[in-house]
């Protein structure tokens, strides 16, 4: 039984619905059918300088791709026709002396020459930073390139079937490559999915959704999980015992933004846990199912965090969770729950969509009410940082003591699966197509802005397509959540989703266990990066 089965029931519906390196631009930006029009490698005046392009082979003017929208590491490559999907894009960036690392936007991962028993192939891996992950691109003739791994000495080349590999280069047209600059666009980003994907008993919660963030003013970020699976449960091989989750929630404690080692994160626990859990951070009520934590933020030495305490089939009650902040090191927290007029009286606005802290004094909480099917209304409260217990609820006049779903009070519109963070002085609004059916297609991530916490928010814009796939199909996928705290000094945005197994084909369940084994990374959080650029920041 997993957490998708339980949001059949509409209360958990509800919960989960509502010198810096520069990219290389040019004027020409865009997908080409013919190496001939293809604009060629751009001249790169530093090391770390970057520039996304499209791939393609001299030989059929095909696009070069990892195959089948591939995620794992040891995945191949092929051409095909261009449609402009990630996986046909790549991120070069520039070592130094003319050698380059190769980034599938797709994936996240670089190309390799990977010795498979005794020969070198082509492959996707995580960036390592090994000389085999590192290219020679060399002029070879009118906008065209040879590519030459660095460790090996061997050449991209394909072999007329749509397949690529590696061989000694000898000048032959299928070795012969054309690169075509494109506009920058959203990428998986490798490290911080396998910073959730977490297989190791030691570990703590190692397989989970939600994956909200908390920023705290030392440096360390907390991760809010929902549902979790204990590192007891993980197989040699690191998977999942099939069964049931150990605790309905948890708090992972990142030492530091730039720490993406899983093995330096601790769970966050608590004393005299009412289940016995003390990794479960927010014991659930008695006349409640599950407690849910979501979205939060850091005011004055402590976290308070929005909580849904929710009875399945029945009602669900919004409390505020509030943490003293701990020093480091001290990962044994306190925890205090509170109710808030406005909020945990009320249950037609769910107040899980996003806190924010823009420094004018407040902190912007947004809500959502479904509305239609895949249809959300979003409103938004407030309180000071000097008074967390006292809200406000726009209600498109003024700030006031009771909430309204009136529509004056509307400050924007959204999918079901919606999230609202604040960045370089605007809120940003990340959704998700749906992603609870067989193979939805459009599966998409979109983002908005507003210069207003109240709106108006622009139109939004695709900013990637989600690839994960479980037995053949889509994942099912939910909780967009926006992190603008992790700079990665490239003016990128980090996003994240969560994947929960099945993903609602026929002959495809929750439950489908191989061995009494699962793989866990089908139930973890993913990470993508976007370029503010994008969406006009």
């Amino acid at each position: 039984k997993r957490k998708l089965l339980l949001l059949a029931v509409s209360a958990a519906l509800i919960i989960q619905s509502c010198k810096k390196a520069e990219p290389v631009t040019s004027s020409t930006e865009g997908p080409v059918n013919s190496v001939e029009k293809s604009s060629g490698l751009q001249n790169f005046s530093a090391p770390g300088e970057y520039g996304t392009y499209q791939l393609i082979a001299k030989e059929n003017n095909k696009s070069g791709q990892i195959s089948n929208f591939a995620l794992n590491n040891y995945a191949t490559g092929d051409v095909a026709d261009y449609t402009g999907a990630a996986h046909q894009k790549f991120r070069i960036t520039h070592i130094g002396n003319g050698v380059f690392k190769i980034m599938n936007l797709g994936s996240g991962k670089v190309l390799e020459s990977y010795d498979y028993k005794g020969t070198q192939v082509l492959v996707q891996n995580s960036d390592k930073g090994t000389a085999s992950q590192l290219w020679k691109l060399s002029p070879a003739g009118d906008k065209v390139y040879k590519a030459v791994n660095k460790a090996s000495g061997l050449a991209i080349t394909s072999n007329g079937t749509g397949i690529t590999k590696l061989e000694a280069y000898t000048g032959k047209t299928t070795q012969l490559w054309g690169c075509n600059i494109l506009a920058p666009d959203g990428y998986r980003d490798d490290v911080v999915v396998n910073y959730f994907h977490r297989t190791l008993a030691s570990q703590g919660s190692v397989a989970f959704d939600q994956g909200s963030s908390i920023p705290l003013p030392d440096g360390r970020v907390l991760w809010v999980t929902e549902d979790a699976f204990d590192g007891s449960r993980i197989t040699p091989n690191g998977n999942l015992m099939c069964g049931f989750f150990q605790y309905n929630n948890s708090i992972l404690i990142q030492p530091t933004k730039t720490d993406w080692n899983p093995n330096n994160t601790p769970n966050m626990t608590i004393a005299n846990s009412r289940h016995g859990r003390p990794r479960q951070i927010v014991d659930n009520q008695p006349n409640a199912d599950v407690s849910w934590p979501g979205v939060g933020i850091e005011v004055n030495g402590y976290v308070y965090m929005h909580n849904a305490e929710i009875k399945f089939g029945g009602a669900t009650t919004q409390s505020i969770i509030k943490l003293k902040v701990n020093p480091k090191g001290q990962d044994q927290w306190e925890v205090q729950r509170t109710l808030i007029k406005g909020v945990s009286d009320q249950s037609e606005i769910s107040f899980i969509s996003g806190m924010n802290k823009p420094g004018d004094g407040y902190v912007y909480v947004y809500g959502c009410k479904g509305v239609f099917f895949n249809a959300n209304n979003i409103f938004v409260a407030r309180f000071a940082e000097s008074d967390p217990s006292t809200w406000t609820f726009w209600d498109g006049t003024t700030w006031a003591a009771k909430p309204t779903s009136a529509k004056a009070a509307v400050v924007g519109t959204s999918q079901s699966n919606v999230a609202i963070g604040y960045s370089k002085g605007k809120y940003v609004m990340m959704q998700l197509d749906l992603g609870y059916f067989c193979d939805p297609n459009p599966h998409g991530i979109y983002l908005s802005t507003s210069s207003s916490p109240t709106g108006p928010f622009t139109k939004p814009v695709k900013v990637f397509s989600i690839e994960d796939r479980y037995r053949g199909h889509l994942n099912r996928y939910y909780t967009p959540m926006v992190h603008p705290e992790f700079d990665n000094g490239k003016d990128e945005l980090l996003l994240t989703y969560s994947i929960n197994f099945g993903s609602g084909c026929e002959g495809v369940g929750d439950n489908n266990c191989v061995n009494n084994e699962q793989p866990s990374i089908n139930y973890q959080v993913k990470g993508v990066r976007v370029p503010y650029s994008m969406i006009g920041m």
